[in-house]
Order: structure tokens, then sequence, then C-alpha cells
């Protein structure tokens, strides 16, 4: 999962649908009642869908019912009906379920029977309901859907029904102007941390300069065409102005959208603060090869003790693990600025100066480079995931997580004093490519 992406590329509460206390369609008149007539027709479609009973005359037949395939798509149709109207995601994965269900035993009924005829249908129908659904509805609660699996130690890699997957063709499906909308709404989510009493100091202080650029992104908005990730706007003599292409892919849930945020923002306010290229580079402007060497080594050391803090530590399961161990890997990769460098230059993002400015400080961090562009990013994302995943303050990969944070957020906190907020190099459009 990447989201600083390369030049040639661009750089992501549902509203409560009435609770079905029971099964089968209501009437024209309870729709109107509790939905409201601008929803009446979308429900209404989903309504027609056959009832339990309904599927049961349409595919009767000689023979005990319980012996035959049949049982699975009504077990199916039952799941799908005991689902109320505002778990849009759930209700979702239940008609692919039904959809499945009525494809397999049309399939073992390949020579055809009584039965077929009323399945298919029902399968249409279900299919058909699908496209019924509000997207927005569908993402919101399919980011419950991962929270609850998270909360309860499951992997969501490993759920065959690919919620997250899910999630990000429902986000795609949402109009720009309300996918903003949308994403603004967690973006004051993750300010909003700031109010718990039993959030980190160190957290605390970065969200609160994460909230402070907030201003300068302009337009949220689903990657299309490209990767997630934060994009540079041209030069409009207002100042500094991003873009920020949302992954909506969301694996872990909302601790998953939070940090991606947080990820993002954390460029915004790297860049604003060490005044660098459009690359996004996470060096003062101006420093040494020398200096930047040094920088890369000591950003590699801390990555490699919270490295070897994580391996064997008790109090993540597997999937957490696994995220973490991406960040860490992800925030020191070789030769990334000098890949960066190389592209931006040929999409006449950064001048020829720029572009061996910047090999030049990726061949001095050796293989270190990706230090340059993504090491304060991974460990502010990384915060976010562990306050959300309620981890022991004391664990120690988190104490260590925190001094490695407090560092990079001191050494920022510090060029924004020496630069004094100098105006950017917004010389063209660009983009980079950061992980979600």
């Amino acid at each position: 999962m990447r989201s600083h992406q390369s030049p040639e590329q661009a750089h992501s509460t549902p509203p409560a649908s009435p609770v079905r206390n029971s099964r089968g369609p209501r009437t024209l008149a309870e729709l109107q009642g509790t939905a409201g007539n601008a929803a009446v027709s979308q429900l209404i479609t989903v309504s027609r869908m056959m009832t339990e009973d309904e599927f049961k005359q349409s595919t009767a037949a000689s023979g005990r019912r319980g012996r035959s395939e049949i049982t699975k798509v009504d077990n199916a149709l039952k799941a799908f009906y005991a689902l109320p109207d505002a778990r849009q995601g759930a209700r979702l994965l239940a008609l692919k379920d039904l959809v499945k269900a009525c494809s397999d035993y049309a399939a073992h009924k390949a020579e055809g029977g009584a039965r077929v005829g009323g399945t298919q249908q029902l399968g249409r129908q279900a299919e058909a309901a699908q496209q019924q659904l509000d997207p927005e509805a569908v993402f919101r609660d399919l980011l419950t859907e991962l929270d609850g699996m998270m909360s309860e130690g499951k992997n969501p890699d490993l759920d065959i029904r690919l919620p997250a997957g899910e999630a990000q063709k429902a986000a795609q499906a949402v109009p720009a102007d309300q996918f903003h909308a949308m994403m603004g709404g967690f973006v004051q989510k993750l300010g909003a941390l700031r109010e718990d009493p039993a959030l980190p100091e160190e957290t605390r202080a970065v969200i609160g300069e994460l909230m402070a650029v907030v201003p300068l992104v302009t337009v949220m908005q689903y990657p299309r065409g490209g990767m997630p990730g934060m994009k540079l706007n041209p030069a409009t003599g207002d100042g500094a102005a991003f873009t920020f292409n949302v992954d909506t892919q969301t694996r872990g849930g909302t601790s998953f959208l939070l940090g991606h945020i947080a990820h993002e923002l954390t460029h915004v306010a790297a860049h604003q603060a060490f005044g660098g290229s459009p690359v996004m580079e996470l060096v003062q402007s101006g420093a040494t090869n020398a200096e930047v060497a040094a920088l890369a080594a000591e950003r590699k050391q801390a990555l490699g003790d919270l490295k070897a803090t994580l391996a064997g530590n008790p109090e993540f399961d597997d999937f957490q693990q696994g995220m973490l161990e991406e960040k860490l890997v992800y925030g020191a990769q070789p030769h990334k600025l000098e890949r960066y460098a190389d592209s931006f230059e040929k999409a006449g993002k950064i001048t020829t100066a720029q572009k061996e400015r910047l090999v030049g400080w990726g061949k001095a961090a050796g293989d270190a480079s990706g230090t340059l562009v993504e090491y304060d990013t991974v460990l502010n994302q990384m915060l976010i995931y562990l306050h959300m995943w309620q981890t022991s303050q004391d664990n120690p990969f988190y104490v260590r997580l925190r001094a490695a944070a407090q560092a990079a957020y001191n050494r920022r906190s510090h060029a924004r004093r020496r630069t004094d907020q100098p105006t950017t190099d917004q010389s063209s459009d660009q983009s980079s490519d950061q992980s979600s």
C-alpha cells in the first residue's frame, strides 16, 4: 500500500435508515412515514426482492426441502433480512453472499430443476438490490464492521468477504463534493482525539501540529487513475495548497483511515517546516550531504530499535504486528529519494539542480534513503494506530515510538523557527508516493 505518488499520477454519520424489525417488505405508507419521500424509491427497489416465504413458494418442489442444497440459499436470504436497514455495509456483504448462494445452486443443478428458475430470479434481484444501497452509508458501515473485527483480534485480510475492498469500491461511488465533506469529518475525528484524556502528550502535540495545516488541504478526493497520497498544487499566489487523494481501502478500519490521514498531513506539516521541494523531502533546505548522512543514520537506527522491540511483542496480534512491520520497513527503503528525484525531474516538476541535490542526499543516506521522505510520516501514523488500538502506554514498543516521534516533532518545530515558514516551492503541479 503506497500513498505518496509518482508525478505521473495524482500523488480519502451515514444518514440513519430505519431499523427493520420484521422480515418481508413494508408498505408504501410505512416507507413514507419512516424514510421520507426522497428515499422511498430506493427502499422500494430493495423491498421488491422476494421475501423468505415468497422464495419458498417460488421454489416449491417435491421432495424434502431440508435435504436440498436450496437450504443454503434459504439461509443466505434469512441472514439478509435479519439485518437492519441502517447496516448498509453489512447488507451489501449479505447480498453478495446471497448472489453467490444462488449462483452455486444453479451450477449445482446444471441439468435444471423445478427450483432453478426461482433461484436465478432471486439472484438477479439481489444483484439489483446492491446497486440501491447508499455508497457513503456502505463505506461507513464497513468501517464499523472492520473495527469490530479488529477489536476481536481477527485478521481482516483473511475475511473472504473482502470488506476492505468493498469499502474502497463504495467510496469510489460517493460524489466528489460528498466525498470531500465525508473525509473532512474524518479529519475532524482525528483532531478530536486530542480531547481524550488518555492520549499521550507526544501524540497530542503531533495532532495539534497536523490540524494547523488542514486549511492548506483544499481538496480531498478519491484517487482516480493514480495512487493515494498528498499532492502539492501549482502556485496560485496565495501560498501552498494541497490535494489529498485519500486511501479508502481501510484494511484496519477507522484506525487505518485516521492513521493514513495523519501520515499524509505529516507530509504537509514537514513540507511547511523544512521548506523543501515538491518531493516533500524531510530535510532542512540547505543541508549538507554530511548532515544528511548523519540524519539518515540516526533515523535508520531508530527504526531498527523499534523493529527489535516489536519482535515477539505479546500485546499485538498477527494483523497488528504486520501493520507495524510494514511501516517500519516503508520508512527506510533504499534509493527512494533518488527515484522520486528522477521521476519528478523527468516530469518537469523540479529543476535539474533540485534533482542533483536530492540525488546527492539520497546517495549520502546509503540504504536509508527512504528515511528522508517517510520517516516522520510513519512514526505519526503508528502513534495513531497504537492509541486507537488502546495499546498499553508502558508497552516497550510504544515507549520507544513516542520518544522517536517526539524527537522528530522537535526537529520539525526547530526547522519552522529557523525558516519562519518561508514561501514554499510550488513551481509546478506534482505528487508524491507515500504509504497509506
